[in-house]
C-alpha cells in the first residue's frame, strides 16, 4: 500500500496542478509531452513549498513516458534537480 499524502488531495493543490498541466505537459525531467503529474522541484519536506505555484514543474507519474519509457518521477525520487535533463537549451534557468 502507497503513502498515504492527504496533502495532495486538497482542492487548492489539484487546481494548481491542473493550472500547471494545462499550461504545459512537457515533462521536466525527460522533456517529453503528455506528463500528467505535478513534481515539487523543492520537497515540502526539505523545506519547499505546497503551496507555491513556482514549485511545481510537469513530470511523467506512475505510467511513465509514453514517448522514452522512463519512469521520470521514480527516477527523480526525492533527490532534488541534480539529475535533470541537460537539452541544448536552458529551458529552466540555473539550477538552485
Amino acid at each position: 500500500m502507497g503513502v498515504r499524502r492527504p496533502e495532495l488531495g486538497s482542492r487548492p493543490y489539484r487546481r494548481r496542478r491542473a493550472q500547471m498541466l494545462a499550461e504545459s505537459d512537457v515533462c521536466h525531467w525527460c522533456g517529453h509531452a503528455g506528463a500528467d503529474a505535478a513534481d515539487h522541484l523543492t520537497s515540502p519536506l526539505k523545506g519547499g513549498s505546497r503551496d507555491d505555484p513556482d514549485n511545481l514543474m510537469p513530470i511523467h507519474g506512475v505510467a511513465g513516458c509514453p514517448t522514452c519509457g522512463r519512469k521520470c518521477n521514480n527516477e527523480k525520487g526525492d533527490g532534488g534537480m541534480s539529475g535533470r535533463l541537460v537539452t541544448s537549451r536552458d529551458w529552466y534557468g540555473p539550477l538552485p
